[in-house]
């Protein structure tokens, strides 16, 4: 039976990249730039986060000096700052194996921040990315099992990010559509018609608005019950995507207690910063910026983790619904 599995939100970080550390000695050919201090710092504002585009902006405003004051000095240290907040904002988002090592960057300093952001998040994307796969494997039907089992072997993070992000959903309409042709045969009249309504209308969305609900209402219409084979074959379908939703409902869940813990400890730290700064006005925007971005991502961890659940708690109320039915059915 075909198990409908919810695109999984992805736990990577594909959207981290890190901003540069060090102004670089030599311009990409491609930056169009002339190759001195102005040329630098404009490039370091195109490719730097808010914290190095903000100190970018000022130095470019002022003199020659105040341009190489910020290549030597200042460049490295907010360079690190939206490094931090990098991070800190897309750990919600990011899978177990993912998170856990970009904790332990957070954790051993900038440099390991830097090597983490270039290329440190690829082992562990990739270990969260087959976990995904394995997940939705284990709590779904035929075509989906095949396509999992295709982008597992293959074994590269392009292929898994395929299947998470398409070739699950075709496959997943392939198991649905065997899944109502396959009830064709021993269909009551309402169902068949509603059945081969849907078959005819050929959308994913129809199939599977037929196969959640559209099936009982037909069954209503006909004022019969199903045979209790059928309702078992039900039931098994709900239990696996009620299997489903939870486990991914469990993992925002988590990933959300992170988060809102990681908002706490930068929270706290950029009141620490803030009243050690006391007057510089810039170090005291960098602190809150921090904690901003801690607290939104909290927020982002959190709105996953209620959709999740809702997911899961109408997969379990289907579930019980048909196990309802084929109690039903077995005690007339």
């Amino acid at each position: 039976m075909a198990g409908a599995a919810a695109v999984p939100v992805l736990p990577s970080v594909l959207t981290l990249s890190a901003t540069p550390a060090l102004a670089a000695e030599t311009l990409p050919p491609e930056t169009g730039l002339p190759e001195t201090d102005r040329g630098r710092a404009v490039w370091a504002y195109k490719t730097g986060g808010q914290a190095t585009r903000e100190a970018a902006a000022r130095a470019l405003a002022g003199s020659s000096a105040a341009v190489s004051t910020f290549l030597t000095n200042e460049l490295p240290l907010v360079s690190a700052e939206d490094n931090r907040f990098t991070i800190f904002s897309s750990l919600s988002h990011a899978g177990i194996s993912t998170r856990e090592a970009a904790e332990d960057a957070l954790a051993a300093g900038d440099d390991a921040i830097a090597a983490f952001l270039e290329t440190g998040y690829t082992a562990p994307l990739e270990t969260d990315l087959r976990a995904a796969v394995f997940t939705i494997l284990n709590n779904s039907g035929t075509a989906v099992k095949r396509e999992a089992t295709k982008a597992l072997n293959a074994g590269t993070p392009e292929a898994l990010r395929t299947f998470l992000e398409t070739t699950q959903l075709t496959a997943r309409a392939e198991d649905e559509q065997f899944e109502v042709f396959s009830m064709l045969a021993t269909a009551s009249p309402e169902v068949k018609v509603y059945a081969e309504r849907a078959l005819s209308e050929g959308t994913p969305e129809a199939i599977s608005q037929f196969l959640s609900s559209g099936q009982y209402v037909a069954r209503a219409r006909d004022e019969e019950t199903a045979t209790i084979d059928q309702l078992v074959e039900i039931v098994e379908r709900e239990g696996k995507r009620a299997h489903l939703k939870t486990e991914q409902a469990v993992t925002a869940s988590n990933q959300a207690k992170e988060a809102a813990e990681k908002a706490k400890e930068a929270a706290l730290r950029a009141a620490d910063e803030a009243q050690a700064a006391q007057n510089d006005v810039r170090k005291c925007a960098a602190a809150a910026n921090k904690a901003a971005g801690a607290a939104s991502g909290a927020a982002a961890a959190a709105e996953t983790a209620i959709s999740a659940s809702r997911a899961a708690q109408a997969a379990s109320s289907r579930a019980a619904r048909a196990a309802q039915a084929a109690a039903a059915a077995a005690a007339s």
